[in-house]
């Protein structure tokens, strides 16, 4: 194949979507183009700034946060998207950090991981009782399996499911 097959090949694949590096050389490889072909493309596309794996895990971050997960779940959901723990790591820290000029903003509409979990724990228990059903053990360790599973780390999965006990004690 040729170099501009490759070239065009890679910025169809882009236009379609945000695409991270890996998902980019995976997708030549696939398509036949040979390695060097494929690492000219690639060098192309971050050269006009088409690919950047920083900005898409902050982008993927806020997109997740709006579906609820926690932060453990977003990072291997990136790293299956091909891009190094450093990268995910450093991105993600650096767009948390206070010092990102934009961070009040991306609290605001990000939540903290906490007020996440407890948006999901609440909901669960409001569901359960406008089911009539209680809120006991089980169901404690039912909105501690969900918020495992959406990528809360173990200390926000106590907090969450302390408040559920504790609005169960105060009816």
């Amino acid at each position: 194949m040729s170099a501009e097959k490759c070239n065009g090949a890679a910025l169809r694949y882009v236009a379609a979507g945000l695409k991270t590096k890996g998902q980019v050389m995976d997708y030549l490889k696939r398509k036949g183009f040979a390695d060097s072909e494929v690492e000219e493309a690639v060098r192309m596309l971050e050269d006009y700034n088409y690919i950047n794996d920083t900005y898409y895990c902050t982008v993927y971050y806020k997109e997740a946060c709006r579906k609820g997960r926690g932060r453990r779940r977003i990072e291997q959901e990136l790293e299956s998207k091909k891009i190094s723990r450093d990268i995910i790591r450093d991105a993600l820290d650096d767009f948390l950090s206070e010092d990102n000029p934009d961070y009040e903003d991306v609290i605001a509409e990000t939540l903290t991981e906490k007020e996440r979990a407890m948006r999901i724990a609440e909901k669960m228990t409001s569901e359960q009782k406008s089911l009539g059903k209680p809120i006991d053990r089980n169901f404690c360790a039912k909105v501690g399996r969900r918020l495992m599973t959406n990528g809360y780390s173990n200390d926000i999965i106590y907090h969450c499911i302390g408040q559920v006990m504790k609005g169960q004690r105060d009816e």
